[in-house]
């Protein structure tokens, strides 16, 4: 009888193996990481950004700040230490973020692009909606219900070209190449996207994460002149597994191209060691494009400099 027990709990420890290596293997990436990376250096953002307008800056991560129209938007806010469903355990942040949540500056609109822990920090928005009640959630389809499980309010979920108003924006959220995930049974339960926010002055493209896929191509077609992409350009060695998942630099400059950006910024590298790529090879990379290419607006800076909009 012990050993028809042992011979099921092998059978089943087998299977559930084989679903996490199959289904998980970016994730297991992730939780190699490179502990000898380098550190990327960065800037604590202490100044009053509350009367500063038409500006934005990298937290780091995807986390973007941006003042636009009088109005100021947090895209994939992530200020935990950690990446991860464990306090203690996962990916931890190689630096802080550029600026405390204590720092910010009234937001109006907070928008998610997918359920991974590097870009929905539960906690953050917790602190943030307190802080800030009127704040707007804009998540994918399918994490409604894991805001709302935790007491937040103002949310909004959408499905993949849905579009809303607020402000005095369009909003659009826009498909790209990924997945989703909080635990090991809910893959691509919600959905993944990118952010377009057109506003009167000029359209924000913001993907949080992405591989390559023809479909971009057609995005100017159907959002207009796209002024400023935030592209990611990290976690994307070993191609062998990440090429599903993540760009690497060279495409990433490919989708600039194609979505004829007028100016592209490089996020989502060196902030939590992820993947295995040396930690500033995706700035090396765009930088030395960018001196082959006069036509190439493509930049990479860190995290904490505060950029006026073009």
């Amino acid at each position: 009888m012990l050993r028809y027990f042992f011979s099921i709990s092998f059978i089943i420890f087998l299977a559930f193996a084989v679903y996490v290596s199959t289904y998980y293997k970016s994730g297991i990436n992730t939780l190699r990481g490179n502990p000898n990376n380098d550190t990327i250096s960065y800037k604590i953002i202490t100044d009053d950004l509350s009367q500063r307008k038409d500006y934005f800056t990298w937290i780091g991560q995807a986390t973007i700040l941006l003042n636009i129209d009088d109005k100021t938007i947090l895209f994939d806010p992530i200020f935990s230490e950690r990446a991860s469903p464990l306090k203690n355990i996962g990916p931890k942040r190689n630096i802080p973020p550029a600026i405390s949540i204590e720092n910010l500056p009234e937001i109006d609109l907070i928008v998610i692009s997918h359920n991974h822990y590097d870009h929905l920090d539960l906690q953050a928005l917790k602190e943030i909606q307190n802080k800030y009640p009127l704040v707007h959630i804009f998540v994918p389809k399918g994490d409604l219900k894991l805001l709302k499980n935790i007491g937040l309010e103002n949310i909004n979920e959408f499905e993949w070209w849905e579009n809303q108003s607020i402000f005095n924006f369009s909003v659009t959220f826009v498909p790209t190449k990924h997945w989703s995930a909080r635990g090991l049974f809910d893959r691509n339960k919600s959905l993944w996207g990118g952010w377009a926010i057109k506003s009167k002055s000029q359209t924000v493209l913001h993907i949080g994460d992405t591989a390559y896929a023809d479909y971009f191509k057609d995005y100017p077609i159907k959002l207009g002149q796209i002024d400023i992409t935030f592209m990611p350009i990290g976690s994307y060695y070993p191609r062998d597994i990440e090429a599903e998942y993540h760009v690497d630099p060279y495409e990433a400059i490919q989708l600039a191209r194609e979505l004829e950006s007028k100016y592209t910024y490089g996020i989502h590298w060196g902030g939590i060691f992820f993947t295995q790529e040396p930690t500033y090879e995706p700035q090396r990379i765009i930088a030395r494009e960018m001196s082959l290419d006069s036509s190439l607006n493509f930049y990479t800076s860190i995290p904490g400099i505060i950029f006026d909009l073009p």
